[in-house]
């Protein structure tokens, strides 16, 4: 009697429907309330499920844009970061003018910031994406209870990528490829003058360093070294002479 009975019940599980019996089209509310509970217990596999179901049965009710807001959150939680983006700004484009608008303006930048490497020697064109969007809500939602934070982590983003453009700029000079380490060192100075000046002191002794090396490297008249511009533009005189308003600068900082 044993196999018939768990045929049985096995056969009830399988009826079609019956997942979505919980739902009743004739009370919204409640339905949202079974949808969401997945989502409220930390079960966001399930919630995406849930809710998503719940957009297809009730697409006109009010509360199908919080379901599409939890859904961008669950892919978010379940570190399905590149499915967040799309949700988020899907969410934003749908809605601009609603008050979550901010949030998952900010959510998209921290989906970014969060597959980007903490690695100074390792690309950091996510920390760079991550830093673009949290600029977009510093313009579009300027008093937003998000914007604090975004300032805080954008500072940090853009200090490892200073970070991580420095560590180039110290490979080049570890090999001797005094062009590229003064031209990296200068890059540097030049694009976080007003916001590392640690970094940027640094940066300014370094190029120094690297102009009189060159300066005083002789290069054949048969070489051909294209790559190397300053070589080219400059006289090893001006070079020194750069070098020295470059000592300046850094003994001002």
């Amino acid at each position: 009697m044993r196999l018939p009975l768990l045929a049985f019940f096995v056969g009830i599980v399988m009826l079609p429907g019956c997942q979505e019996k919980d739902f009743d089209l004739a009370n919204p509310d409640g339905s949202f309330v079974i949808a969401k509970t997945p989502y409220t217990q930390g079960n966001y596999e399930i919630a995406l499920n849930r809710l998503g179901e719940f957009k297809t049965k009730f697409p006109y009710s009010s509360y199908a844009l919080e379901a599409e807001l939890l859904i961008a959150n669950s892919y978010y939680e379940l570190a399905r970061y590149g499915e967040a983006v799309v949700s988020y700004e899907q969410f934003i484009k749908l809605h601009p003018k609603h008050l979550q608008g901010a949030f998952a303006q900010f959510r998209i930048g921290q989906s970014y910031w969060e597959q980007a490497p903490k690695e100074v020697d390792r690309e950091q064109d996510l920390s760079a994406k991550a830093i673009s969007e949290w600029d977009k809500l510093l313009v579009a939602y300027p008093h937003s209870e998000y914007v604090g934070e975004a300032k805080e982590l954008s500072l940090k983003g853009r200090r490892r990528i200073a970070e991580s453009q420095e560590f180039i700029a110290k490979f080049y000079c570890k090999q001797e490829i005094w062009h590229a380490c003064a031209h990296r060192y200068i890059a540097l100075a030049e694009a976080y003058n007003h916001t590392f000046p640690d970094l940027v002191k640094k940066a300014l002794q370094k190029a120094a360093v690297a102009l009189e090396k060159l300066a005083d490297q002789k290069v054949s008249q048969d070489k051909k070294d294209d790559a190397n511009l300053y070589l080219k533009a400059m006289a090893p005189e001006d070079m020194r002479k750069r070098a020295a308003v470059f000592r300046e600068e850094a003994g001002k900082l």
